[in-house]
């Protein structure tokens, strides 16, 4: 189910870009601690991150029905369905705050109980969340500031929950690349490496390793 969520966000992205493109702005990218190095040269931070795949699975079943058929590149039909979806899974961790927030609260007891005992976890989960609340808010009015945007949000499902979702699937790898987020690619065998990084990473940590399903 992640295929048509992935090429979605793709057809999305190009959009973004031209109006991002209208901001000035700099951004500091930090550079990478020595067990970050580990495994960064093998493409471990490549992938986009969509989230859990309980959630996700859920939610796209909820709105199928608005995704567009194959072959379809209506973006304003993406963008629509797109947005539902994440509003969807935002509201599943109850993350929706009031008018165009995210509740940080919520997102700061969910870090607990998501990474119980894993504190650089956390603390990223918060941090990133943060992060993305206030630049998906910017994108926002920029894209409400442009005719062919604001034609293509009109009817969709919360955009700006949409903007947060896009910045948290990009946030790790324009920020921070940390080990818990690396994964590796089938096509170029790197899923076992970048597994295994992993799991020594946390070995390193002294933090076990979370059960993958």
């Amino acid at each position: 189910m992640r295929y048509p969520i992935f090429l979605s966000l793709l057809l999305l992205l190009p959009l973004l870009g031209l109006v991002r493109a209208q901001e000035v702005s700099e951004e500091e990218v930090p550079e990478a601690s020595p067990i970050d190095n580990l495994t960064l040269d093998q493409g471990c931070c490549s992938d986009l991150y969509l989230g859990d795949d309980e959630t996700l699975m859920k939610c796209f079943t909820i709105h199928s029905d608005r995704l567009p058929p194959d072959g379809d590149t209506d973006m304003g039909k993406t963008l629509k369905f797109l947005s539902c979806f994440v509003e969807c899974l935002y509201k599943q961790r109850k993350y929706v705050g009031k008018s165009e927030t995210i509740n940080m609260k919520m997102v700061k007891l969910d870090a607990e109980t998501l990474y119980a005992g894993r504190p650089k976890e956390q603390a990223y989960h918060i941090r990133m969340f943060d992060f993305c609340r206030k630049d998906a808010m910017n994108l926002y009015n920029l894209l409400k500031a442009s005719p062919g945007a604001k034609a293509m949000l009109k009817n969709a499902c919360r955009p700006f929950l949409l903007m947060v979702y896009l910045c948290q699937t990009e946030y790790h790898k324009k920020h921070e690349c940390p080990y818990f987020r690396w994964e590796g690619r089938e096509k170029s065998n790197t899923k076992k490496s970048c597994h295994d990084a992993k799991v020594k990473c946390y070995e390193l940590d002294g933090v076990p390793a979370p059960v993958e399903h």
